[in-house]
């Protein structure tokens, strides 16, 4: 099956499917189907002893929680850290242009992650909504810096070497070459900040079944010269591998997105497209930031393990986590593993070049 949905269209069509089941600058100092599997009445694996809260999968080791910024243009491929992040926002961060990643860590500590990119003031809200998080970034965006600022964010701008977790690396060329250390910023964070516990954002259900989804390529256009991404079911793993357009490789084909302190597979358990409006904001120089909705409520595709529902998703307001419902409002239940949060606009015009495909 085949279907291709430009910007809000989607949620008009794919979603009701038959086939888919129901300039202040902070200072560097640091500052203070028929399976059973969304019903909200199952257990909270979340809270059983020893799972990690952002992906319901055992853990010893747990936090400090490090939020960090990484880049996606194809200056700044392939990235270290993708596959070792607990969850993963992506996003749009300049006007219909390039998107960005914020990587979470909570007691993962991969060797190398980046490269390391400047803050916007949605991801900034996000961070928000994961209390006690270390938010790590070079440098930010004006109304990045006011939102750090505002909301009291835990925040480890890197920019300038600030606090040596960062380091550039001759291979590539600036600004795309800077890296950080996880382990070494989540020493510092527990140092100033100390290990608080988290608080999961979403329930956990059982593990991703065997039977393959209606679906089972979903090509994300955030822009066609150079973001084109894939995800693929993958029937060993019981999960999402990820897959991006290389259009200087041979027959413009797609390239696996691979883990690079792993040397494996990126997989996803659980991928979320979530609907906002997204507004465009003049800066002084001319490059065009963006505004993102991130408080409200909206549309949402849920994609958790091998089911595809119909779905909304709700933020009560600053500093509270996003929660993700099923059609009949009943919360949704995600797959134990690694969860994507890809945050796309939900109005379509001339100049938005976001196109969701289900295949």
């Amino acid at each position: 099956m085949h279907k291709t949905y430009p910007g809000l269209l989607i949620l008009t069509t794919a979603l009701f499917l038959a086939g888919c089941g129901s300039s202040h600058p902070v200072s560097r100092a640091h500052s203070s189907s028929k399976t059973s599997h969304p019903v909200s009445s199952s257990p909270l694996l979340s809270r059983q002893k020893n799972l990690d809260p952002l992906t319901g999968l055992p853990s010893p080791v747990h936090g400090p929680l490090l939020a960090v910024m990484v880049e996606n243009s194809e200056y700044g491929r392939p990235q270290y850290g993708l596959r070792s992040a607990d969850v993963v926002y992506e996003a749009y961060t300049e006007f219909f242009y390039y998107s960005r990643f914020m990587l979470l860590f909570y007691g993962k500590e991969p060797a190398q992650v980046g490269p390391v990119r400047s803050a916007r003031p949605y991801f900034v809200s996000w961070v928000h909504g994961w209390p006690n998080a270390a938010y790590v970034h070079a440098g930010a965006s004006n109304p990045g810096y006011v939102s750090i600022n505002r909301d009291h964010i835990h925040n480890l701008d890197v920019d300038a070497n600030a606090f040596g977790l960062a380091y550039r690396v001759s291979s590539r060329p600036a600004p795309h070459n800077l890296f950080m250390s996880v382990p070494k910023a989540a020493a510092l964070a527990k140092r100033y900040w100390g290990n608080p516990g988290i608080t999961p954002h979403w329930r956990f259900g059982p593990k991703a079944g065997s039977t393959p989804p209606k679906y089972q390529t979903i090509t994300l256009t955030w822009n066609t010269h150079n973001t084109v991404e894939q995800w693929r079911w993958d029937a060993a793993a019981r999960g999402w591998t990820r897959w991006v357009l290389c259009p200087e490789c041979p027959n413009n084909q797609y390239q696996q997105v691979m883990g690079l302190n792993s040397h494996k597979p990126v997989v996803a358990s659980n991928i979320v497209i979530q609907y906002t409006t997204e507004q465009y904001l003049p800066d002084p120089a001319g490059t065009g930031w963006i505004q993102i909705q991130t408080h409200g409520q909206g549309k949402a595709l849920l994609i958790l393990g091998n089911h595809i529902y119909k779905g909304t998703w709700s933020n009560s307001g600053p500093g509270q986590p996003t929660k993700f419902f099923l059609a009949n409002g009943k919360s949704a239940l995600f797959t134990p593993g690694q969860t994507w949060i890809e945050v796309v606009p939900n109005n379509h015009s001339a100049a938005n070049p976001f196109k969701l495909q289900l295949q």
